[in-house]
């Protein structure tokens, strides 16, 4: 089985994982992730520091900055429609708040949207490009443990917004599968860019580095100033913040 499979499973395994929990457990499990956000923010700022931007810009140069810039202002507005829901916090709509029971679809499209662009880099971090040290670099494993990390308390707060809006549950599992393939799509996309197309491997891969770096850099930093009350850190999550941080350097 090679990579690509193997990373579409997981990523799409990772969506209903996510469901399946909530489907357990119940919404109220929502109320109890700030300690796993704030690992996962932990480990995507690590990642990003210890191995992506060193490496993208070590070959993309001064260009991957405006692909950086880009990243973080998509995210903006990618947050702006989803009501932050990538930093896995569960705002109910409005309609849902006041008794109304409506899909909430702008929120949906917007983190199939995320899913989509944050997996297309993967492609560049597959071993069958390690042979041309004249490309960018990406440690494909690391960066599809920091995606799952950061995949599954997105996909469970979306399960739970999706109980709440009263959605029968085989409408709940078709919409967390379009949720779930939407990473794979990310994948096939830039195969076949890279495979197929006469786009320059080197630039399409720091093009889609740096803007995941900076969707990336926005979700990490905003999870980690916004997990605990009062945005005071505690010892607790100190710890847990360095242990993110540790499973990065580790897993390089």
């Amino acid at each position: 089985m090679n990579e690509l499979v193997q990373y579409s499973i997981l990523l799409c395994g990772t969506a209903l994982l996510g469901g399946l929990i909530i489907q357990i457990a119940g919404s109220k499990l929502l109320k109890h992730l700030k300690l796993l956000l704030s690992f996962g923010g932990a480990y995507l700022i690590g990642l990003c520091f210890l191995h992506l931007v060193p490496e993208v810009f070590a070959t993309g140069g001064k260009t991957a900055g405006w692909f950086v810039l880009g990243g973080f202002l998509l995210q903006l507005l990618l947050e702006y429609l989803s009501q932050g829901i990538e930093h896995g916090h569960f705002h109910e709509p409005k309609a849902i708040e006041k008794g109304k029971k409506q899909f909430p679809l702008m929120i949906f499209i917007s983190l199939c949207i995320h899913a989509f662009i944050e997996a297309m880099p993967l492609t560049g971090g597959m071993h069958d490009h390690g042979h041309d040290h004249s490309h960018v670099h990406l440690d494909g494993d690391s960066l599809l443990i920091g995606i799952i990390i950061h995949k599954l308390p997105v996909a469970m707060v979306l399960a739970g917004m999706l109980l709440s809006a009263g959605l029968k549950s085989g409408i709940r599992w078709g919409l967390l599968l379009v949720f779930g393939l939407m990473p794979v799509a990310g994948l096939l996309l830039s195969d076949l860019l890279l495979h197929h197309s006469g786009v320059d491997m080197n630039m399409l891969i720091t093009g889609l580095s740096g803007v995941l770096i900076g969707i990336l850099l926005h979700i990490s930093t905003t999870i980690l100033f916004e997990t605990s009350d009062g945005h005071h850190f505690n010892l607790t999550k100190l710890l847990v913040v360095i242990a993110g941080i540790l499973m990065a350097a580790l897993t390089l």
